[in-house]
Formats: structure tokens, C-alpha cells, sequence
């Protein structure tokens, strides 16, 4: 039997008063649909807004937590003399710096005040404090304070020595990274130092040729992009630079090292002798302009400006005590900074006699030979004024001979010969009441006032170097026309500028400022002056071996609550040599020399060790201008181990430098914590270590000078 079953299509059931599901679907998709991409689109434009117009601020932020920025200094440039004998170099060290975002477990990123520092792990930071303070050789408070700063970069030490360097590093601490630095460093201590000047601790000049050429010596900084690990620690490469530090110029002086230690030696000669405030004394080239040396008492060391117990520490950290001696330690570096020649103005006195006469030659208002009556030392040329007095009762005299016996009477006789307005030209076009254009820190201009304010008195007075202030360079520049054919030149101290590949950029050529007089007068002058010296009050002043030389000597009262005290003077000597071709033009100046004085007496004798030293130098010493310039530069030292400059060196110990090249023997001794003094003999270029003292091995406290005598391998 067989069934069959009939099919009949199956209907779907409605429930009751439900919709159908189908029906509901295509009701609610286009909603879900719209809903999604709705949702979608406000997540595209977030992202669009996110990547597009905020993308620099988040991008900062992702730098902020990752990376930081670090400050790189440029190499500051060096300073040497006219021979290329380093006087101011920079070496590489190390500065400690502390991240003090790693102690803030809950910082986060912005700008400025946008930044949210949180509370610090106190416990964390005290733990790193408490290690470096006995290397730092500070406080667990100093360091603890400097940790928590609420800043992105805080230097903990700048300059650390070596020894710090490596025993810090071998701690391996979090948030604590070094530095790459440069440190300015003075390789002959104090000499010349008024007028190189110095540093601070920023490498900012402050004094001298530092101060005046800053910004060509300083060069441009440049930032490194230093990023950071998972724990903070940064990783400095040296090839993350945001902007490329440039390297300072170098400038090579015009000043003679050799020269300046002569200089100086007979400064300290004559301050030991004569006891005076202060002494002081310039060497010039008459034909050029160019400044050979220039020094005054007392001096200082730019290597130590500041004894150790003092750096690295404010204010307010300082006992009473500490405070006092600190302020006495200031103003005794505040006089010893002082460039006397530039700075100081005083009333030359005799020494202006030579211009008074020089003046009255040009105008053909005396003639060689030609007799003034000195009154025999007394001349009251006016009732209502005081006399005119001399040293010596002298009566008629020469015209050569007033000059060497230096008589106040024939020069103010001669100078009331000329025209009040002529008079002040003259004195105008010799540079007195101008700078020299010296373009130095602190200069002064002098004071000349002009005629239609002098009194009766004035023209005498002048005439024989009172009623007018000067400076001592303004007048050896003057003294200088005398010497050179009548032309008043510009002193010049830098000679030329590099860039720090040893590319010249610039040269200072010698700059005529004005002919003064003719070229027969100053050599009629000239002849005249020689007598100063073999026959007038300047003989202490001849050189050795026969060389001719021609100057004047100067005594001139101090001025004292408006009257001129006689127990006060300035005692000076100008002088310039070889007589017939004259190379070097000196002046010295002693300020309150001890007792009643002349420039004869004491001054005199200083010009002569001055000038006998440098005809000795001259001897021996090669022409600078025949020699390839030194480019003595320590910018490229590798650091090393294995270098040269580091090897085999104990902190503590004297190292042994025999045979090494300066740059590596004055690194060693900067590495083992002493203080490199170069000594080189005049005339020889220098480049390798003959001798030293202490000998190798001996015992060195921090600070120590270690004595270098270079000369020729």
C-alpha cells in the first residue's frame, strides 16, 4: 500500500501583535547603518583633527616624555700672541646635569606652567643624593634640592675633573647624565691677564680682549636631541644635533709674550723698590700701532678667579664669615682687573713738554739754540696767579737744553708764543681729550678744554702738562708721532681673526689717524731728546751696549682736595729705540712711588731694564712675520683613554711630561688637577716639553702649578 502525501506551501504564522521580524529588520538597519558610520566619521575627523591640526602638540608631548633637548656650547675660540704662543685655549670637560623628571613618578608634559610635576619620590632621590654628595663634595641637602627642582635640566656641577667624571659614572645612576663641555684655560697664569681678560662660568667673557670680542670668540650654540630609555636615562648621541653648535674664532694679538714677561718682571722690580700704589707700563711699536705688551699692579690668575671654597656655591649657603671674606676677595680682584694704561687719567706734568716744543718748532716759533731765560727758577708772570717755579734755579738755557733739564719756566715761556686756537689744535691732532679707538672695555677720553674757556693761567699750565688729563697709552700714542715721521697712529691689539678651520676672516692693518707734524720737525725732535738721556735728567735711563734711545721723563703732582700735594705724584718715563730707526716706544708709570721722587729717579731706571731685555730678545727671537702661524688648537682632542693627552695619568701625582706636545702635557696636567704654567725661552717656537717642575711622581694638591718648559723637540 502506498500513500502520497499533498505539499502545500507553508505560511508563516504572525504572532500576535508582534510585528514580523523581517519587517523589523528592514525598519531598524538603516538606523544601525547610519548610527556606524556616523560613529565612523566622528572617528575620522578625530583622527584627521588629531593628525592634522594638532599634530604638533602631540608630537611635542611624545618628545617631551621621550626625548629632551641639551644645550651644546660651541668650542670658544683661542687667544695667542703675535707668534702664535696660546694665551687663551679651551679644553674639553665634562658638566653633571640631573633630569629631575625621573623623581616625579606622576609627572606630565607642557610648556612652562602646563607641566604637572606631582609628588616626588622623595626616597628615590634621596637615595641618589646620598651618592654623590661625598664625590660632588657637597651636602646631601645641596644635592637633594637640586634633584627635586621642579625643572626639565638642572646642572648638578659644571667642569667636573676627571676623577668625579669616572666615579660617577661607574654609579650608573638614573636621571643623571653628563655633559659635553668646553673649559677656557689660561696657559701662562697671569701674564697679560688685564688684557686678555677672563671667562665665567658660562664662558662669557668679562674683561679685556674676552669682553670686547665675546661674540666673535663665542660662536653660535647648538641643541642635541637627546632621547630616553624606558627608566629615563638619556642617551646622548653626538649625531641627534636639532641645531649645529659653530665654533668660535681665533684671534692672534698683537702682544709679544716674551715681551709682556719683560714687562712684567720690571713692574714687580720696581714695585718691590719703589713701593708705590700701583705701576704700570705699555710697550709699542711706533710705525705700526701695534701694542707689544701692556701690564699694571697688582695682577690676578683668570684660571682661579675665585678660591675652591667658594665655587659652586650661592649665597646664601655661606657663613657670615664666608660672606665677609668673599666681599674682601671681590674688591681685591676688582682692583687687580684694572687696566691702568686705558682707564686711569692723570695730569701728565714734564712729559708735555716735549709736545709744547714739538708744536712750537712746526709753527717757526723758536729755532734749535735759540736761549730763554729761566728766571732762575722762580717766574711770576702775573700778580693775581701763583709763580712758575723749577726743580733748579737755572737761568738762560737753549732751547734743547729746557728740555733736558725739564724747566716748567722755558716751556710755559715757549707756549705763550703760540696762538690760544693753535695751540688746542695741535693738542687736538696729537689725540688728546679722544679715545685712541682702541675700542677696549673702559677707556677714557681724557680732558681738554678748549680755549674760550682757559683762564689766565691756562696756556702756561698746559704747556708744561697741568690743566689737562690723559692716559697713559693716549700719551705714548702721542709720543709715537715723534718717533715715526709726525703721524699719529691707532693702537691696535688684535692682529688678525680666523674661523676655527684657520681660514682668515679678517686682518688689522695699522691705521694713520692724522700727520701731526712734518717729518723734519719730529726728526729735529728726535735729535733733541737724545740729549734727555746722555746729558739731562733721563740718564738713568741709557741702554746697554751703545744703543741710542731718546725720551722724556715726567713728575707730576697728584691733585688733592683742590690743591696739588707735594708728598704725591705720578713718576713716569716715555722713551723710544733704536734712536735713528725707533722699533719700540715704552712708557712707565709709577703712581705714589714711596718718597719725594722724580721719573728720573725711578721710572727712568725701569725703562732701561725694559728696553736692555728687549734688545736681548731681539737677538735671539725669529721674525714673527716669517713664521707660518701656530694653530695650536686642543678643540679636536680625542677623549679616549688611549689618547695621548689621557694615558698613564694618577690623580694625585705630578705626571711625567717630558717629550710630549704642549697641548698633551697641559691636558695631563688639567686631568690630574694642577695648574699648567708654560715657560718657553724668548725667541724659540715652542711646540715640545724639555723640562718640568715638580718631577715626575711627586705629590700634587688640587690647584698646584706645574711649571712646563717648552722649546724645540
Amino acid at each position: 500500500m502506498s500513500f502520497r502525501f499533498a505539499t502545500e506551501p507553508r505560511t508563516t504564522r504572525r504572532l500576535l501583535g508582534r510585528q514580523d521580524p523581517q519587517d523589523l529588520l528592514s525598519q531598524r538597519l538603516p538606523w544601525i547603518m547610519g548610527g556606524m558610520a556616523f560613529w565612523a566619521l566622528c572617528i575620522l575627523l578625530r583622527l584627521l583633527w588629531l593628525q592634522g591640526v594638532e599634530h604638533r602638540k602631540y608630537r611635542a608631548r611624545a618628545d617631551q616624555q621621550h626625548t629632551t633637548i641639551v644645550p651644546i656650547p660651541p668650542i670658544r675660540g683661542e687667544l695667542r700672541d703675535r707668534r702664535g704662543e696660546p694665551l687663551a685655549i679651551s679644553i674639553k670637560v665634562e658638566s653633571l646635569f640631573a633630569d629631575p623628571r625621573v623623581f616625579y613618578p606622576d609627572y606630565k608634559p607642557g610648556k612652562g606652567e602646563e607641566r604637572q610635576w606631582g609628588e616626588p619620590d622623595r626616597k628615590a632621590a634621596a637615595a641618589v643624593a646620598a651618592k654623590l654628595a661625598p664625590i660632588l663634595e657637597q651636602t646631601r641637602g645641596q644635592v637633594l634640592e637640586k634633584l627635586l627642582r621642579k625643572k626639565p635640566f638642572v646642572y648638578l656641577e659644571r667642569h667636573l675633573p676627571p676623577a668625579k667624571s669616572a666615579a660617577i659614572r661607574a654609579l650608573n645612576l638614573d636621571g643623571i647624565e653628563f655633559q659635553p663641555e668646553s673649559q677656557r684655560f689660561y696657559p701662562r697664569g697671569s701674564l697679560a691677564a688685564q688684557i686678555i681678560g677672563f671667562t665665567n662660568i658660562d664662558g662669557l667673557g668679562q674683561l679685556g680682549i674676552e669682553q670686547t670680542y665675546d661674540k666673535q670668540l663665542a660662536g653660535v650654540k647648538g641643541e642635541l636631541v637627546a632621547p630616553k630609555d624606558a627608566h629615563g636615562k638619556l642617551l646622548i648621541l653626538q649625531e641627534n644635533y636639532s641645531k649645529i653648535p659653530v665654533n668660535g674664532a681665533s684671534l692672534q694679538l698683537s702682544i709679544d709674550a716674551s715681551i709682556q714677561h719683560i714687562v712684567e718682571d720690571a713692574l714687580e722690580e720696581g714695585v718691590r723698590l719703589s713701593r708705590p700704589r700701583t705701576a704700570y707700563a705699555v710697550v709699542v711699536d711706533p710705525n705700526t700701532g701695534e701694542i707689544l705688551a701692556m701690564a699694571g699692579t697688582p695682577s690676578f690668575d683668570p684660571n682661579h678667579i675665585l678660591p675652591r671654597k667658594f665655587r659652586n656655591r650661592g649665597d646664601a649657603e655661606l657663613s657670615a664669615a664666608e660672606r665677609d671674606e668673599l666681599r674682601r676677595e671681590l674688591e681685591r680682584q676688582k682692583a687687580a682687573r684694572k687696566v691702568h694704561p686705558v682707564e686711569d687719567v692723570y695730569e701728565p706734568g714734564s712729559t708735555m713738554k716735549i709736545f709744547t716744543a714739538a708744536i712750537a718748532l712746526e709753527e717757526r716759533k723758536i729755532h734749535l739754540g735759540e736761549r730763554i731765560d729761566c728766571m732762575s727758577g722762580r717766574w711770576q708772570y702775573s700778580a693775581k696767579v701763583p709763580p712758575i717755579t723749577d726743580t733748579h734755579r737755572h737761568g738762560l738755557l737753549t732751547f734743547e737744553e729746557m728740555l733736558w733739564q725739564s724747566s716748567n719756566i722755558g716751556a710755559a715761556k715757549i707756549g705763550i708764543r703760540l696762538d690760544p686756537a693753535v695751540h688746542y689744535q695741535y693738542l687736538r691732532k696729537f689725540g688728546f681729550g679722544d679715545a685712541t679707538g682702541l675700542n677696549f672695555p673702559g677707556e677714557s677720553a681724557g680732558r681738554l678744554i678748549a680755549p674760550d674757556r682757559w683762564s689766565v693761567p691756562t696756556q702756561y699750565t698746559l704747556s708744561y702738562g697741568y690743566g689737562l688729563s690723559t692716559t697713559p697709552l693716549q700719551i705714548l700714542m702721542a709720543g709715537c708721532a715723534l718717533a715715526n715721521g709726525g703721524k699719529l697712529m691707532q693702537p691696535i691689539l688684535v692682529q688678525r681673526i680666523y674661523n676655527d678651520k684657520g681660514l682668515l676672516l679678517k686682518e688689522f692693518k695699522p691705521t694713520v689717524r692724522g700727520q701731526v707734524l712734518s717729518e723734519e720737525t719730529a726728526n729735529l725732535m728726535k735729535e733733541t731728546l737724545k740729549g734727555v738721556l746722555t746729558q739731562g735728567t733721563g740718564r738713568k735711563a741709557r741702554l746697554d751696549n751703545g744703543v741710542e734711545a731718546f725720551g722724556k721723563t715726567g713728575t707730576s703732582r697728584k691733585l688733592i682736595d683742590g690743591q696739588y700735594d707735594p708728598k704725591r705724584h705720578f713718576a713716569s718715563f716715555m722713551g723710544f729705540f733704536p734712536a735713528d730707526k725707533p722699533q719700540f716706544g715704552v712708557l712707565v708709570m709709577l703712581d705714589d712711588p714711596a718718597g719725594d721722587t722724580t721719573g728720573g729717579d725711578v721710572a727712568a731706571p725701569l725703562f732701561k731694564r725694559i728696553g736692555d731685555g728687549i734688545l736681548r730678545f731681539r737677538q735671539t727671537a725669529p721674525d714673527p712675520d716669517r713664521e707660518s702661524d701656530l694653530k695650536l688648537s686642543l678643540r679636536d682632542w680625542p677623549v679616549s683613554e688611549t689618547d695621548e693627552a689621557t694615558m698613564h695619568v694618577e690623580r694625585g701625582r705630578v705626571p711625567d711630561l717630558q717629550g710630549l706636545s704642549l697641548k698633551a702635557a697641559i691636558h695631563r696636567v688639567v686631568l690630574v688637577g694642577g695648574t699648567p704654567k708654560v715657560e718657553a725661552a724668548p725667541g724659540f717656537t715652542a711646540t715640545r716639553v724639555v723640562g718640568q717642575i715638580p718631577a715626575p711622581g711627586a705629590p700634587l694638591e688640587p690647584g698646584t702649578v706645574v711649571r712646563i718648559k717648552a722649546g724645540m723637540p
